[in-house]
């Protein structure tokens, strides 16, 4: 069945609910952690936390193995940039032990910039923070194609947001004031493209 490019478009947003809506990234554990003294053992269980969470939530969204590589070589520290807020509850202190329920929320721009930044494939939902502009995009020649402007975007500092994939239909979304420099570039190297109503369509 041959789809038009109408057709397409109503599949993108029926098939994708973070086009439209922000999705909150949060969860709570309950922690339980012995130390020296109760100041050290709620550190601890701070970052046990906030490692367990990340975890939890962020494997659904990235590459498993990639992404469990690159959570073993990161410090607690730096995973603290990883979080936009965070709660406690049923919190029980003696001398030696810290115990909790701990609610923390992730910031999904941070994680995403952190995982790209890695080479890590994300599907991570960002918010609308700054204006983006969506792209439709025909690769005939499938993975090659998609690699090749994934490269290109790199190379241009730009940040495609995957949306979804259909077939040898991608759509796509990328930061307004990237449009220029990547269009450009794709220009350069054979791709052609056109607005339709607001969505950039890229073809061969």
């Amino acid at each position: 069945m041959k789809f038009n490019f109408f057709t397409l478009l109503s599949l993108f947003f029926v098939l994708n609910p973070f086009f439209a809506e922000a999705v909150v990234l949060s969860e709570t554990v309950d922690i339980a952690q012995t130390s020296d003294t109760a100041a050290k053992a709620k550190i601890n269980a701070m970052n046990s936390a906030r490692r367990q969470i990340l975890v939890d939530v962020i494997s659904k969204y990235a590459d498993k193995e990639s992404f469990d590589e690159l959570m073993s070589n990161t410090s607690n520290e730096d995973l603290v940039n990883l979080i936009s807020s965070s709660s406690v509850s049923n919190e029980q202190i003696s001398s030696t032990v810290y115990s909790a329920k701990i609610t923390m929320n992730i910031d999904n721009v941070a994680v995403k910039n952190w995982l790209n930044e890695n080479n890590i494939q994300n599907w991570i939902p960002v918010t609308e923070s700054e204006e983006k502009f969506s792209l439709f995009i025909v690769v005939p020649n499938g993975i090659a194609d998609w690699a090749e402007l994934k490269r290109i975007a790199r190379e241009t500092n730009s940040d495609i947001e995957t949306i979804s994939i259909v077939g040898y239909q991608i759509f796509a979304k990328m930061p307004m004031n990237q449009r220029n420099n990547f269009t450009a570039s794709i220009r350069e190297v054979g791709w052609k493209y056109a607005d339709n109503a607001g969505v950039l369509q890229i073809w061969k």
